[in-house]
């Protein structure tokens, strides 16, 4: 009679006592969470030591490994009997040891194949995330692909920023496109179609689409079917719409669509029109294309001056000063299908004329008009005639500029005069003085000719000094050096008619040094020899005259980078002007030079290292509403990474005090936009005092008695101009948190306004909050 298996039993008593110490711990754990509340939550203790570890369910959690480990552990209760015991089952299975050996590697073999199995499922499934996670960062990654693509528009794109009636704290852009806009803002409303407009020139918009229209194609269908194909980096992109524009007119089309082409010449141009992840706008065009429709059996026929390479069309009249004029002409009809050439016939004052080897007509002119017509086709409706007249004539009349910068006769004779008129001369003027002396005559061949006018045009305006010349003729002004300065001459030819001519000054002051030290523009930017350790490093810049005078950028002074010209990215009302440096690894130039309008200039140079080692920063956060009664609610200096932005530290400073955010975009770039505050009973306790009711009433704010909810503060709470405004050592920052880098020292200052910062201190003039 077999033995009993005692190794199956003994296999049962200990998963016996496994099970009975597995409740033991399961019952331990239930009665260490019913007996204690839950731990405290350091958000909302400002006492709380950031050091102290909370347990969690998570903390208990048992090793697989391990607990499959206890199968096989001999639990021993303790004493000789019990040894003896565990002896004599020991014993009686390695008896039956033999009998088990092939269902042992039966079974063993079951389980290398399921594990085998499950590795490969988790290799695959370690691919499939792994591929989705590349996607993904494929997707997110399209703007900065773009970035080498993208030319900035500078009239689009660059809306303003700073706080607006919805008190924000502003967004990309001059903040009031010079114009005092209130719509363009980042502290206004955050534009529908996303952040950053950008226009694509044709070769750029190839990366993102192209459209099967052929420049010069020549077609006898009015019909005229188009496709549009977005490539593998316009199909990562958001489609907003596709736009033809034919011959002027826009409308809105498909992918696969068609056009209705007029007789002749069309002009045809596509417009794409893509958003990024980032909810960047992307404006990607064709160049304009030429598609020509020719109906059956009728001639299109061109002529075009060869010299000028203008149309001239049917009952023109010209007037040239050359004895002689080039015309280039083409026809072209379609019969059945097929387009071809047609023969033309050219003829000057009814004689016939030949073109050269080039196939351009060069035909000699008589004094006074002459008739020219040129006809195609055999007749009939087919054929097209266009017939003009030039009127060749030879103009003695002259007028002469004499200065001691430039001399020249302006005549639309060739032979007498430098230049024709209506045309333009620029020339430098470099002198230790801005005064310039000038004198300008005209030649009398029938006594009608006649100077009528001579104006001076400068940054202060248009000035008629025709009266002004002395006995000598000649006429004294006062150059400026910010800008051209135009003198044009308006005159009456022999033939009584009008002409003008334009002399563009450029006035170089030759510089003393020590005048030039004396009376040097000053610079102030907010930038030092330092290191920095985030790319983007925003610099304000703010120039005057030796007499106070704001100065403008790119007109007086200008911003290099690596020896690259920067335009500003945007303006505060005070003539404060924020630049966008995108860094390289290690030194970095950075060069501002300036000139005013007298022509003193000023240069600074500054070295600013970018290491995108992370080093610690000390930043004081301080969070406000002294407006309505609330008063300090943060006020902390803490230490960080420096290559945190703004709106990174104020984020994570707010929930570290138990507070949570309305925002838009994320916060480490130009997408961030804080919108409210909220906490439980954040608003107990408002008041609003009496004085700052009547500022809100002088200033013409409707107040509304009470916030809209008790647990959130924010935009429009309380005003149509209240809000979060914030700055950054003082200064009012004029684009998004997200977008600044900290740097060691900082103060960050976030203000809850109910005028758009006008309640909390601010210096309209430089933009300095108290």
């Amino acid at each position: 009679m077999k033995k009993p298996d005692r190794r199956k039993e003994n296999r049962k008593k200990a998963a016996g006592a496994l099970a009975g110490l597995g409740l033991a711990v399961f019952f331990f754990i239930l009665l260490f969470g019913f007996g204690k509340a839950d731990p405290e939550n350091p958000m909302e203790n400002t006492t709380a030591d950031a050091s102290h570890m909370y347990l969690t369910s998570s903390t208990l959690a048992m090793d697989k490994e391990k607990l499959a480990s206890v199968e096989n552990a001999n639990i021993s209760s303790g004493g000789s009997e019990n040894q003896a015991q565990q002896e004599e089952e020991q014993q009686e299975e390695e008896e039956q040891e033999q009998e088990e050996t092939q269902e042992d590697q039966k079974q063993s073999e079951e389980e290398q194949q399921q594990d085998v199995q499950q590795q490969e499922n988790e290799q695959q499934t370690a691919q499939d995330t792994t591929s989705t996670s590349a996607n993904t960062d494929s997707q997110l990654n399209v703007s900065d692909s773009l970035l080498n693509l993208i030319q900035k528009n500078p009239g689009s794109g660059n809306n303003g920023s700073g706080s607006d009636e919805n008190g924000g704290q502003g967004s990309d852009g001059d903040k009031n496109n010079e114009n005092g806009n209130p719509d363009n803002n980042g502290g206004n409303k955050i534009p529908s179609d996303g952040g950053q407009q950008t226009t694509l020139n044709p070769s750029q918009s190839e990366a993102l689409f192209t459209t099967s229209l052929k420049d010069g194609d020549e077609v006898t269908d009015p019909e005229y079917p188009f496709t549009i194909t977005l490539t593998e980096k316009g199909k990562q992109l958001t489609l907003v719409s596709m736009t033809v524009t034919q011959n002027g007119s826009s409308r809105i089309c498909k992918s696969h669509d068609s056009l209705t082409l007029k007789e002749g010449a069309n002009t045809v141009s596509v417009t794409v029109r893509f958003r990024d992840g980032k909810y960047n706008q992307i404006d990607a065009s064709t160049k304009v294309y030429t598609i020509y429709y020719f109906p059956d059996h009728d001639v299109q026929l061109e002529v075009k001056n060869a010299r000028s390479g203008a149309y001239i069309y049917d009952q023109d009249q010209l007037t040239v000063m050359q004895d002689s004029l080039w015309i280039q002409v083409r026809a072209r009809k379609a019969s059945g299908g097929t387009i071809s050439d047609v023969s033309v016939r050219v003829r000057l004052n009814n004689k016939t004329q030949k073109a050269d080897s080039d196939g351009i007509y060069r035909m000699k002119l008589t004094l006074g008009n002459n008739q020219v017509k040129v006809t195609a086709g055999e007749g009939g409706n087919s054929q097209r005639t266009v017939s003009f007249t030039v009127n060749y004539k030879v103009d003695q009349f002259m007028v002469s500029f004499e200065s001691s910068a430039k001399t020249e006769k302006i005549s639309n004779n060739p032979g007498i005069g430098d230049k024709v008129f209506k045309g333009v001369t620029t020339f430098k003027y470099a002198s230790t003085s801005a005064d310039f002396s000038f004198r300008i005559r005209c030649s009398t061949v029938t006594g009608d000719e006649r100077i009528d006018k001579i104006q001076v045009t400068n940054r202060y305006g248009t000035l008629d000094v025709t009266d002004q010349a002395g006995a000598d003729g000649y006429i004294n002004i006062t150059l400026d050096a910010s800008q051209s300065n135009n003198i044009r001459v308006y005159c009456t030819d022999s033939d009584g008619e009008s002409q003008w001519y334009t002399w563009s000054v450029n006035y170089e002051r030759v510089l003393d040094p020590e005048e030039n030290q004396k009376k040097a523009p000053v610079i102030r930017a907010n930038i030092t020899n330092e290191t920095v350790h985030a790319a983007l490093f925003i610099v304000p810049v703010k120039v005057f005259d030796y007499n106070g005078n704001e100065l403008k950028a790119n007109q007086n002074f200008q911003l290099y980078l690596n020896g690259e010209y920067l335009d500003y990215h945007s303006r505060e009302q005070d003539g404060t002007y924020e630049y966008n440096l995108y860094l390289t690894e290690g030194e970095n130039t950075v060069v501002i030079r300036a000139v005013d309008n007298e022509g003193y200039t000023a240069e600074k140079t500054y070295t600013v290292t970018l290491n995108p080692v992370k080093e610690e920063a000390r930043v004081r956060v301080i969070v406000s509403a002294e407006v309505i009664g609330l008063g300090t609610m943060i006020d902390e200096t803490v230490t960080t990474t420096a290559d945190q932005t703004v709106a990174q530290i104020v984020e994570d400073r707010l929930a570290a005090y138990g507070y949570t955010t309305i925002h838009d975009g994320v916060a480490d770039s130009d997408s961030y936009f804080l919108r409210h505050i909220q906490k439980p009973g954040i608003n107990n306790g408002w008041n609003i005092a009496d004085d700052e009711r009547s500022l809100l009433d002088m200033l013409g704010y409707d107040l509304a008695e009470g916030p809209k909810s008790n647990d959130s503060l924010g935009e429009k709470d309380f005003t149509a101009g209240s809000g979060w405004m914030v700055t950054l050592n003082h200064y009012y920052i004029a684009q998004t948190m997200g977008t600044r880098a900290i740097r060691d020292g900082d103060e960050i200052h976030l203000i809850y306004t109910l005028s758009v910062g006008k309640d909390i201190g601010v210096d309209p003039s430089t933009s300095i909050y108290g």
